[in-house]
């Protein structure tokens, strides 16, 4: 199945309301469109354990894999991640350019917000 869209809501200095969250899908993950490195997750735990959000790095250096980045997001927290700049974190397959990938650990009791400034 196709990864859920996180959107992302732009933060100006006349305010904007917070935006619906997107409940955590660790069956089909996530992925944010368009990330130009200025771009942070709000991660909300319901659950009574600690979690964990992976965020994917494609990039290579001298063929050498940089390891994905872990978030752990404690039992009934809220925790705000980011930024995550481009070369580091965008997707480069076809059909995937500038997507940033996130993986929860679980469903329904992690809920995202993305935002930019």
């Amino acid at each position: 199945m196709a990864r859920i869209e996180i959107p992302v809501t732009t933060i100006s200095r006349l305010s904007v309301a917070p935006p619906s969250q997107v409940d955590g899908d660790a069956t089909n993950d996530h992925y944010i469109a368009n990330n130009d490195g200025r771009i942070f997750v709000e991660i909300v735990s319901t659950d009574a354990a600690t979690q964990s959000v992976i965020f994917e790095t494609p990039y290579t250096l001298d063929d050498l894999s940089l390891e994905d980045q872990p978030v752990y997001i404690g039992p009934s927290t809220t925790r705000y991640a980011g930024s995550w700049p481009t070369y580091t974190f965008n997707q480069t397959g076809a059909g995937d350019e500038n997507k940033l990938f996130l993986n929860p650990s679980v469903s329904t009791t992690l809920k995202f917000r993305a935002y930019k400034l």
